[in-house]
Parts: C-alpha cells; sequence; structure tokens
C-alpha cells in the first residue's frame, strides 16, 4: 500500500438489514379515505402524525400509493427526515423511516399495479413521472383527487415498462408489482390472464391483506400458481409483499399487514434484487437474527496496512476487494484475536498448519507496531470486547460496561467459538480426520458442550444414588443380623432361666415378671424424654412472657406521665 494514502482504514456497516414494510400505504388525497382530510396548511402536522403512526406501529419502510398521485410524498419525506428521538435529538439517517414515492396504477388489462421509485428519487422529476405515463397532474392544493378513475392506456405491464424505459432518467429507477391477490379487485390472477402472467417482466406482486390468506382450500390453485407450480401459468414464481392498503384517519389498519424487505440502499433495483432472492431478502414474519456476532474489529496499527476499524453487519458481512487489499489479513487478525485454534499439526508447514502462517504474519505485522487487535462480539444483546496484545499474546476480556480483565485463551475459546477456514487449509479437511472432525463439530459446540455437562450431571446424580442405595443396603443387613441377634439372645436368656434350679416358686415369679418390667422400665425412658422435652418448651415460653411483661411493665408509666401531665393542666386535655 502506497504510503501516501491515508493510513488508516476505517468501513462502515453499509450492508443489507431487514426493514418492516408496508407498500400501499393512501393518504387524504384518497377518494376513498376514511375519515376527516386536512386542509393545505394542515398537511406538514397530518404528515408527522403519520410518521408518529408508523413508529409506533413498528413500521420502518412506507411507501405512499395514492391513485396516479404524488401531492403528500412530499411533505411524509420531510416529516421522517426531521423525526426526533424523545429527548429531543434527530434520529439518525440509518434509522430514520424510509418513504418510497409510488403510484397506485389501474391499467386497461384491466389490472392493477404499484410502482415504487428510488427512494431518494428527485421530487422535481415526479410530474415528469405522471407524464411519462400520460397523466396531467392534478392540482396538488385540492384537499381530494377526482372521483373519476383514469386509466392507463396501456395493455399490460410489459407495455408500461417499454414505455418507462424510454427515459434514461427513469429507467431502472422504478419496479412494478402487479395485483396478485386472490379473488381480489383487479387482480392479475383470472384465467383469462394466463399468458400475460406467464410473459410479464415483473418479478414480485402485491396483495391486499396477509399471505395466509393463500392457505385457504379455495384458494390453493392460486398458490400454486405463485410459487411456480402451474405450467399453464408458465411455472412462474413470483415475490410476494403483504400490504395494507391503508387509508383511515385513525391509522388504525396503518402497517396490519407487512413484509420484511433486506437492502442496503433502498432503491427500486434492491426491491428487485430481494424478489429475485426471496428465501434470504423476504420475509412475512419477523426475520430470526443471530443472537451472537461480531461487530466490530479494530487493529490499533499494522506495517502492512495501517490502523484498521471495521464495523460489522449481524445479517450478513462480506469483504469484498482486488488481489492484495488485505481481506484475508484482516480475518488472519479476527482469527487470532479470537484464539481459534485449528486442528494440530506436527508439520512445520503453512498449508498442512495454518497457525504458521498466523504465526509468522502477526511477527512480521503487528510485532514491529507493538499493536493490538480489539474484537467486539455481541451475545444476546450484550457487548463483549476480547484484546490481544502481539508482543506476548496476552488475552483481554471485557464483558458489557465492566473493565478489561486478563483471561485464558480456552475462555475465548468456550465463549466466542468460530469456524473459520483459509482457501488453503479448506483443501485439506476432507484429507485429514481431526480437521475433519473440528469441521463437523465446530457449528454445534455449544450444543455438544450442554450434552457433555448434562452427561457428567447425569454421572454425579448416579453415583450419589448409588452410593445411597449402598448404604441402604449395609443398614439393611445391619438390621436383619441385630434382629436375629436379638431373638438368639432372647432365647437363650429363656433358656437359662428355664434351666436354673434350686429356685423357690417365689423367685421364679420373679423371673417371669422380667418381660414386663423391661417393658415398664422403656415406656419410663420415653415419659422421661417427653417430660424433658416439654419442660424446656414451657420454659421458653415462660421467659417469652415475662419478655413481653417488661414491655407492658413499660407503657404505664408513659401513660402515667400522659396523666399527670393531664392533671397537672386541669383541664382533662392533652399534654400541656
Amino acid at each position: 500500500m502506497s504510503d501516501t494514502l491515508v493510513r488508516a482504514i476505517a468501513l462502515q456497516d453499509r450492508g443489507g438489514h431487514f426493514y418492516r414494510a408496508d407498500f400501499q400505504v393512501h393518504t387524504p388525497r384518497d377518494t376513498q379515505w376514511d375519515g376527516a382530510r386536512p386542509t393545505l396548511a394542515e398537511r406538514k402536522t397530518w404528515a408527522r402524525s403519520f410518521v408518529a403512526a408508523a413508529r409506533e406501529r413498528g413500521l420502518e419502510a412506507v411507501a405512499i400509493s395514492d391513485h396516479h398521485d404524488f401531492a403528500f410524498y412530499p411533505y411524509v419525506k420531510r416529516a421522517a427526515a426531521a423525526e426526533v428521538l424523545p429527548d429531543g435529538t434527530e434520529v439518525p439517517g440509518a434509522q430514520r423511516l424510509v418513504v418510497f414515492p409510488a403510484l397506485e396504477l389501474t391499467c386497461s388489462v384491466p389490472c392493477q399495479a404499484i410502482m415504487i421509485l428510488d427512494a431518494e428519487f428527485p421530487e422535481d422529476r415526479l410530474d415528469d413521472v405522471l407524464k411519462a405515463l400520460h397523466f396531467d397532474p392534478v392540482d396538488p392544493k385540492l384537499d381530494s383527487l377526482p372521483q373519476t378513475t383514469v386509466l392507463l392506456d396501456s395493455g399490460d405491464i410489459n407495455e408500461i415498462h417499454a414505455k418507462l424505459d424510454k427515459h434514461d432518467w427513469l429507467r431502472g429507477r422504478y419496479i412494478m408489482l402487479p395485483n396478485i391477490t386472490p379473488s381480489g379487485h383487479k387482480t392479475l390472477l383470472r384465467t383469462s390472464f394466463q399468458v400475460k402472467y406467464r410473459d410479464m417482466v415483473a418479478v414480485g406482486g402485491y396483495l391486499d391483506g396477509s399471505i395466509t390468506n393463500l392457505d385457504k382450500p379455495r384458494h390453493v390453485g392460486e398458490k400454486r400458481i405463485l410459487e411456480g407450480g402451474d405450467s399453464a401459468w408458465g411455472s412462474k414464481r413470483l415475490a410476494l409483499f403483504q400490504t395494507s392498503d391503508a387509508r383511515k384517519a385513525d391509522f388504525s389498519t396503518l402497517g396490519e399487514h407487512s413484509t420484511w424487505v433486506k437492502w442496503a440502499v433502498p432503491t427500486a433495483e434492491a426491491l428487485r434484487q430481494a424478489c429475485l432472492a426471496q428465501e434470504s431478502r423476504l420475509a412475512q414474519t419477523e426475520p430470526s437474527l443471530p443472537n451472537v456476532w461480531i461487530s466490530r474489529l479494530a487493529v490499533s496499527n499494522s506495517k502492512f496496512m495501517g490502523r484498521v476499524d471495521v464495523a460489522l453487519n449481524p445479517q450478513y458481512s462480506a469483504l469484498i476487494g482486488g488481489r492484495g487489499t488485505g481481506k484475508s489479513t484482516i480475518l488472519d487478525y479476527l482469527r487470532w484475536a479470537l484464539c481459534d485454534q485449528p486442528a494440530k499439526s506436527t508439520e512445520d508447514d503453512e498449508v498442512a498448519d495454518p497457525r504458521v502462517r498466523q504465526r509468522r504474519l502477526i511477527d512480521a505485522t503487528l510485532k514491529p507496531q507493538e499493536a493490538h487487535v480489539e474484537v467486539h462480539c455481541v451475545i444476546n444483546g450484550i457487548t463483549h470486547a476480547v484484546r490481544r496484545y502481539a508482543a506476548d499474546g496476552t488475552v483481554l476480556l471485557k464483558v458489557g460496561d465492566g473493565d478489561f480483565e486478563k483471561v485464558r485463551e480456552s475462555v475465548i475459546q468456550s465463549l466466542l467459538p468460530i469456524q473459520a477456514y483459509s482457501q488453503k487449509q479448506l483443501s485439506s479437511v476432507a484429507i485429514r480426520v481431526d480437521e475433519l472432525l473440528r469441521f463437523v463439530t465446530a457449528p454445534i459446540q455449544r450444543d455438544l458442550e450442554e450434552i457433555d455437562r448434562k452427561r457428567q450431571e447425569v454421572a454425579g446424580r448416579l453415583r450419589e444414588n448409588y452410593g445411597t442405595l449402598e448404604r441402604h443396603r449395609t443398614l439393611t443387613t445391619e438390621i436383619e443380623r441385630s434382629a436375629v441377634r436379638v431373638r438368639s439372645l432372647a432365647e437363650q436368656a429363656q433358656a437359662l432361666r428355664d434351666g436354673l434350679s434350686g429356685l423357690s416358686e417365689e423367685d421364679r415369679k420373679v423371673l417371669a415378671g422380667k418381660a414386663g418390667h423391661d417393658r415398664v422400665r422403656e415406656f419410663y425412658v420415653t415419659w422421661e424424654q417427653h417430660l424433658a422435652a416439654t419442660q424446656a418448651e414451657l420454659t421458653g415460653q415462660g421467659h417469652s412472657v415475662e419478655a413481653t411483661e417488661s414491655v407492658v411493665g413499660a407503657w404505664p408509666g408513659l401513660l402515667g406521665g400522659w396523666s399527670r401531665g393531664d392533671e397537672a393542666d386541669g383541664d382533662g386535655g392533652g399534654p400541656g
């Protein structure tokens, strides 16, 4: 890299993100508007309330799609740009409500379609778009559009495209979404329109309502058509956008039906690309995003690249550049900072063991600069920062707002496991058992660790239960032995008593009554223990009563003080 270039590389997160969008939203100029229509002077206020309502309903993008009219779009656009946070500060540009200029078109087919322009389409060319469609703009000062529906003189979607593409300033800056609502008003899904559906250039369409309507038994055929499963309709698959057709003054239907669309820049081409890759760029329910992701990579200094500070995207990140621009170097810094440990190898070769190349890279580019690499990761919304110094390999970890603390590499490997391979390393995966095992187990390492933890927990409980069982067996055996000894001794005692000679009848009665005396002694001992426990309990209650009396005894003195005060006053009132 030339010394004349800036010695710091800073990349912002400008990648694609999902936005919850409603692409059929009307304004008070609509002929079917439900509610009061603001005057010309009230439009700015209405636009601000619209932006606030869109925020409340979780919308991140809208298309202002009145019938052949752009009059309200500039007001909503400016209101979105002027939105402020609750503390009065401006909403950051990347977080503002995205507002697309759009038109709801009524074609002469007959069919309806929504034409969406780039979000940053020049406002001074909007009237030119209407003229390109052979429409005369309606006086923007009017509170309502005329009741008469004007039809496009074009026959189908393809003819409209051909007409618009004649203008260089418009070509590629719009997308057409025909109405493909099953049994809907002026929908394209009609038997006589098979050829037009098959041959149209549109790659997406809009639904009036929820996509779940396609799951109803009566719409099985339409669903198969839209999924590209009907050869009679050209096996043409369309991307679907749920819309709310909002046109109520209380905004109750705004965002009722929406679609999550992924784009980096809000343009018509981005919407077209989303339609072409609908599996990864369109979602009818809120998409699930990873709860563990790398948000930032910072290198304090580098011999080759200087300072590097890269912001990454939780949804998808890629480093793109020409050969020798440092893509692999950045990834190697990332792997090194997160203590990535590929399978070990006895060979000192960077192909067989990528750690050799990594060690050489760190020694050559970071150590001379006394640099460190810092990686920020987000785990369930909490930022974890890992900092590793090239001088001695020391690893520090910072969790949330805490301080950096020194940790072992194994801690980072357990907390932030990564799966990374260089191009050369990938070629060795299939021929090395240890590397292949790492390749298979790395994505599920957390699950494996959880299974191992549960296994150890179960093993511990089994050992504990087995110990309890062994103690039970030992005690049971000892009880059986003791019972046998008791019976044996009793029999021996009885035999000795029976075998005694020279005893008087009175002595024999005394010996015969021994068993009764033993029982009486057992009862005596039991009652003695019971009386001792009762006495201890009564003693405790006595102490409690004495304590209560001492507290109660203090109150008369206090009350007496009040009484004396009353007597001193002589008026029967409170204390003087």
